[in-house]
């Protein structure tokens, strides 16, 4: 026993001095790489805390510039269109990528914003069968607030002989009903409805061909000053009904924080967003739009 413990060796100091120095290295290595994270952490939260709130209004805003003259029928069933934005006057417009300014213009910045947009269902007839028509419907409807839409035959109206409103026309026996084209498209048609549709002054009877739109919106952005400081405000008046619609969309930081130029048929979109939360912080975002 004597001799097997005189073989077994300990560490020397060496080796141990070596070990705490290594060990020593790797914690301040990991210690280093802490706190360098933590402080990019802290610098891009807020950020993040921002944009988390906005992310709502950015999209709601995509989504509405992306329809900015869908569906939009022309005075005389007869569009003229330019190389660059016409002002809006009348309903229905002469060229319906119209936008009218009400404060500031669109060379300079303009930072209340009114054009028209479909923002809701549309669809297209593939074949009629005596008395029912086969559809590819994208978001089509029935409800009471959203049966109201224009049928076009190309870039016409039908029943449009150019004078006061295009006719509107609303579907009747529409089956399924809202009904998703790009969940649940695979090619064919997805849904069917009467081919007999009952208009504003007549009825029609749907034609293979035919694209059935949701009459549009009169759609108004602008920034407003508010008891709880700058915000985003969307209005939305149903060319259909009349009825009009209001929300706030974002906090901004100032009545300068919405901007929308023109360039052609080019909108540059900025905003300059404010957090509810932690008012000292902001995010500004551009966003760019053609036609």
């Amino acid at each position: 026993m004597n001799a097997f413990l005189k073989k077994q060796k300990g560490f020397t100091m060496i080796e141990i001095l070596v070990v705490i120095v290594l060990c020593t290295i790797i914690v301040m290595a990991a210690l280093g790489l802490y706190f360098a994270s933590d402080k990019v952490f802290k610098k891009t939260r807020p950020i993040s805390d921002v944009l988390e709130e906005m992310r709502g209004a950015i999209a709601t805003l995509d989504f509405i510039f992306s329809r900015w003259g869908v569906g939009v029928p022309c005075i005389n069933n007869n569009c003229n269109t330019g190389n660059s934005i016409t002002t809006c006057i009348n309903y229905p417009p002469s060229d319906p990528l119209c936008m009218k300014c009400n404060s500031g213009d669109l060379s300079s910045g303009c930072s209340d914003v009114e054009f028209y947009a479909s923002l809701y269902g549309l669809g297209f007839v593939i074949n009629t069968n005596g008395t029912s028509a086969n559809l590819i419907s994208c978001r089509l409807s029935t409800d009471t607030n959203d049966n109201y839409y224009y049928i076009w035959q190309g870039e016409k109206v039908v029943n449009y002989n150019g004078s006061g409103f295009p006719p509107i026309y609303k579907l009747s026996e529409l089956n399924p009903n809202n009904q998703d084209c790009i969940k649940n498209f695979i090619g064919t048609p997805n849904a069917q409805s009467s081919a007999l549709v009952n208009g504003t002054a007549s009825t029609y009877t749907l034609q293979p061909g035919d694209i059935i739109i949701r009459v549009p919106h009169k759609v108004r952005l602008y920034a407003k000053s508010t008891s709880d400081g700058y915000w985003l405000y969307l209005n939305k008046t149903d060319m259909a009904t009349n009825e009009n619609e209001e929300k706030m969309l974002a906090k901004l930081k100032d009545l300068g924080s919405f901007k929308v130029y023109a360039q052609g048929r080019t909108l540059k979109i900025e905003l300059e967003f404010q957090s509810q939360s932690k008012p000292e912080e902001v995010l500004k975002i551009e966003r760019y739009f053609a036609r």
